[in-house]
């Protein structure tokens, strides 16, 4: 199969994410006082449940970088009817899931709109990730089909 610029090129730039939002874990309650609007408190003087809700929304981001990094490399390198890539977008579903789940309980104790935005958000793109495994999953089965047959 002929290998796609456009997902390596897209693999560099999610690798340079990933780098830039590790770093950014040690600088988490600094970026997070840096970039909040003034009627908001700091983010020491949120509660200790709200704090640990931020940081395992921004470790399951990272972890989702991870796995659309793993993602793009089997592309590049290998065909895209693959088990894993089926397995990573089931895995990336099921955190965006967790990520809606953990802002729509923050919207009831802390609601905002993009609050609601965001957990929409995330639902649906769960949603589409686990119809594209599902997808792919049926193009496995196809392609082995074909494969057999020929």
């Amino acid at each position: 199969m002929k290998k796609s610029i456009i997902a390596k090129v897209i693999s560099i730039i999610l690798i340079i994410i990933l780098i830039l939002g590790v770093m950014g874990l040690v600088f988490l309650p600094d970026l997070y006082d840096l970039f909040k609007d003034a009627s908001i408190k700091a983010f020491d003087a949120h509660s200790m449940l709200y704090r640990l809700a931020f940081y395992l929304c921004y470790v399951i981001c990272l972890f989702i970088v991870y796995k659309l990094i793993g993602l793009f490399n089997v592309i590049y390198k290998k065909s895209p009817f693959r088990k894993e890539i089926e397995r990573s977008l089931k895995v990336m579903a099921v955190m965006f899931m967790v990520l809606f789940l953990i802002v729509i309980i923050k919207s009831f104790f802390i609601p905002t709109l993009l609050s609601f935005v965001v957990a929409i958000l995330c639902f649906l793109i769960s949603l589409s990730f686990y119809l594209l495994a599902e997808v792919i999953k049926a193009a496995i089965c196809y392609k082995n089909e074909v494969d057999l047959t020929v």
